[in-house]
């Protein structure tokens, strides 16, 4: 089984690389998509402990997401509109920002304490080990990209 999970995330890995033909909400659910495969193969999980885990997983998945995406509205307000935004309403704004830590610690707790309930600790901590694990892969996939978006003539340039 792992094995043919990790086939499956290599088909991600490779489509994911000609994911520009795809828009935003197509390359967000591959990239969901291969997160789910790595923590799969990653965590071993038996058939019962994949049926509890993966809907307690994604419930808070879907409740930081939803907290990520507040955060962002509150950071584009306090980037767009600096110049015009008065003491208090900036005041105001950083004060959301570190109720958003806040929000996001009590969040991780929370569901640190229902993954032990649904895993052996073991297996948590190679969870959250395949989170990061995870993550930089993909931001090694997006500094690749970047490199091969940068046109030479343009390095050329600025160096002159």
């Amino acid at each position: 089984m792992n094995k043919l999970i990790l086939i499956i995330l290599s088909l991600f890995c490779f489509n994911l690389s000609f994911g520009q033909h795809y828009n935003k909400q197509q390359k967000l659910e591959r990239i969901k998509a291969q997160k789910i495969a790595f923590i799969s193969s990653h965590l071993s999980l038996t058939p019962e402990e994949a049926q509890i885990f993966w809907p307690v997983y994604n419930e808070f998945f879907s409740k930081k997401e939803a907290l990520t995406q507040e955060k962002r509205v509150v950071t584009r307000d306090l980037q767009s509109n600096w110049e015009t935004l008065s003491k208090e309403k900036k005041t105001q704004l950083v004060d959301d920002m570190v109720s958003f830590r806040l929000k996001e610690a009590e969040l991780a707790q929370e569901y640190h304490n229902k993954f032990k309930d649904v895993l052996p600790i073991e297996k948590v901590i190679k969870l959250y080990n395949a989170e990061n694990q995870f993550k930089t892969y993909l931001l090694r996939q997006i500094k690749g990209q970047n490199k091969k978006n940068i046109n030479p003539n343009r390095r050329e340039q600025q160096r002159k």
